[in-house]
């Protein structure tokens, strides 16, 4: 009898070890999404302009909009996250300084402020600005 309490209670916490890890990183998980080229002529209320690359966090639409400035061959990116949610991540783009504006299309939840910084890659690893907050 006893083992068979020893054996129910042992498959008990090994399904709840497994049950904690398996929801542990699915709610940490980051959204990452790769820029596709654009041909943008629209303005936005938030840009940010460093000497690598510029970006911005179009609240209506919700895009993410990035432009490397220097043709090195390195990527550049616009990190984020959701400050009133769980949602993280970042718009990459890797299409070289000769396609300007690049963005990412998100659908981010009404009135959240989104905090968001550029980011440029170099072969001393990724440099990124101070942080910037729009409110979607």
């Amino acid at each position: 009898m006893r083992k068979r309490i020893a054996a129910a209670l042992a498959a008990l916490a090994v399904s709840l070890l497994a049950g904690f890890g398996i929801a542990s990183p699915a709610a940490a998980a980051s959204e990452t999404n790769y820029a596709v080229d654009a041909d943008w002529t629209g303005s936005c209320a938030s840009p940010r302009y460093t000497p690598n690359v510029d970006g911005c966090v179009q609240s209506n639409g919700d895009d993410l909009w990035v432009k490397d400035n220097v043709a090195n061959g390195y990527g550049v990116k616009l990190r984020w996250y959701d400050q009133d949610g769980t949602r993280t991540g970042e718009c990459i783009d890797n299409l070289g300084q000769a396609k300007a504006w690049t963005y990412c299309n998100k659908d981010f939840t009404d009135g959240h402020d989104i905090r968001w910084s550029v980011c440029w890659d170099s072969a001393n690893g990724w440099d990124c600005s101070d942080w910037w907050t729009t409110r979607v």
